[in-house]
Order: structure tokens, then C-alpha cells, then sequence
């Protein structure tokens, strides 16, 4: 009688190639979600399509592991104690059932800020090449605003990306988030030559009129000159809400050396800006 030979887990994992095929699971799932934050806001599709796309890669996980293991056991078959493999994948099954309800929650709780949650911040920018700053991030097909997440990713916020352009029209949506701050390119609806009236960026903050929400528009300007034109812009709006240019900053990048986000001058100044807003010490 020809016996079935005894393994270790660990020799099995590695024979039925379950290393591999783990590490190829994840590659292709984190590298779509990469391209759901691009794709989704292009094509104005909910945001929340991103974290039920997250929650899915994490709810299959183990699926995907268990299939593979049971597949190639059939081809390789081998004894061993059972143990390790039940230990194991219920471990991993229960830590990817919390990271996938964890990405959900977003969409699952109110919109309203519960007590002690971190204030909200949303980066808004265009993808056109004429609106992006640095060359080094034209390159990599990204925004100002992916810049700025990274530079105030250790603050204690929570971040979220929006691109916008000519034909963006998530007002409402973005009202519904209830931001804490608003931080905005003061070009970043304007048609792909630079040309057209900045009306739309009044229109956008005219949503906000009622709320608590705070805003930063920056621009490649002197930070004098931006101001006034911003008071100009809103300076309807703000007869007939009195406070609401209170709640606008400007950030002129010229201020501060030359007009990239790659200058920690200039990216540190805007940390602190940032920071003065939200009241963080």
C-alpha cells in the first residue's frame, strides 16, 4: 500500500503555492483600488464605490486562499495535522471580515461627525497637466492634492481626494460629507485652455453657506493678490451671509518661494496653515 507523505503546514503552503498566489491576490486587488480612486471621481461615480470595492478585495481573501488550497491538494495530495490549516484560515478569515466591514463603515455610519471622530479634510483638484504644479507629478499621471495628502498624512485628520474639473457636479455629495475643511485649487474648474470665469468655485462654496465648513484655495499667485480676488468673487454671497468670507483662507504658493508643492517651504507653511485651521496643537 503506497502512503500518502506527511508534511509540515509550512512545507504545504509553500508546495501547493499558496505563497504566490497570496501575494498575486493582492498585488492586482490594491492595484485596483489605485485605479478606483482615479477612475471613480472621473467618471462621477459615489465615492463610497471605492470602499465596497476595498471590502470586497478584503471579503475574498479568504475565499480565494481556500479554494486555492483545497484545488491543489487534489493534485498534491498530503497528510498532515489539520490543526494549522483550520487555525489558520479561521484566523485569517475573521481579521479580513473586520478590515472588510472597517471599509464599509464609512458608508454604513451617518454622515453626521459622532464625538471625538478626526476632523475631515478633502483635497480638490484637477488632472488636467495645466493644473498640476510639479513636473515629477505630471509624470506619475497625479494631482496637486495627491501631493498634499502625502504631506499631511501624519497629521491627525482624515483625508479624502476629489478630482474636479469643467464638468464636475458632486456639490451636494461633498455637502453631505460634511467636511471640517475644504482645501481647493482656485483654477481647478476652469476649462482645459484656462479659460472661463472662475464662477463655478463661487457656486460650490454658495452649498456651504449654512454649514461649519472651512476653506483653503491656493493658487500660483501672490497671496495679497489672490485674497482680493476671492473677496471679489464672493463678496455676494457674503452680503447675504455675513461670516462666510470668515471661513476662506488663501494660500498664494509665490508667498513662500516658487510656485511647487516639492519645496518644504512651501509644503510646511501649508502644514501649518492647515493645522492654525483645524485647531490642532
Amino acid at each position: 500500500m503506497i502512503r500518502t507523505p506527511t508534511k509540515s503546514f509550512a512545507e504545504a503552503l509553500t508546495e501547493r503555492k499558496l505563497w504566490g498566489s497570496a501575494a498575486a491576490y493582492l498585488v492586482i486587488g490594491f492595484g485596483l483600488i489605485e485605479a478606483a480612486e482615479i477612475v471613480v471621481p472621473r467618471l462621477l461615480l459615489p465615492g463610497r464605490a471605492v470602499d465596497v470595492l476595498l471590502a470586497a478585495l478584503f471579503f475574498g481573501f479568504p475565499i480565494a486562499m481556500a479554494w486555492r488550497w483545497i484545488v491543489a491538494g487534489k493534485s498534491k495530495p498530503s497528510t498532515m495535522n489539520q490543526a494549522g490549516p483550520l487555525v489558520s484560515f479561521c484566523s485569517i478569515a475573521a481579521l479580513c471580515l473586520w478590515l472588510g466591514v472597517r471599509a464599509l463603515k464609512p458608508t454604513l455610519t451617518s454622515s453626521e461627525e459622532t464625538p471625538g471622530e478626526l476632523p475631515l479634510v478633502i483635497l480638490m483638484d484637477s488632472h488636467h497637466p495645466a493644473r498640476v504644479y510639479d513636473e515629477e507629478t505630471r509624470a506619475v499621471n497625479a494631482t496637486n492634492a495627491d501631493v498634499l495628502s502625502d504631506v499631511l498624512l501624519d497629521l491627525p485628520i482624515r483625508r479624502q481626494r476629489e478630482s474636479i474639473g469643467p464638468d464636475w457636479h458632486r456639490d451636494e455629495e461633498i455637502l453631505q460629507f460634511n467636511p471640517d475643511l475644504v482645501v481647493i485649487h482656485y483654477s481647478g474648474f476652469r476649462l482645459e485652455d484656462g479659460s472661463g470665469p472662475r464662477e463655478r468655485l463661487r457656486l460650490f462654496i454658495s452649498f456651504f453657506v449654512e454649514a461649519d465648513t472651512w476653506f483653503l484655495i491656493y493658487s500660483r499667485a501672490v497671496e495679497s493678490e489672490l485674497r482680493s480676488n476671492v473677496d471679489a468673487l464672493l463678496s455676494d454671497l457674503e452680503q447675504t451671509n455675513p461670516g462666510l468670507l470668515g471661513r476662506v483662507s488663501v494660500f498664494g504658493l509665490l508667498d513662500y518661494g516658487p510656485p511647487s508643492w516639492r519645496s518644504p517651504l512651501t509644503t510646511n507653511t501649508m502644514k501649518l496653515r492647515v493645522k492654525e485651521i483645524l485647531g490642532i496643537l
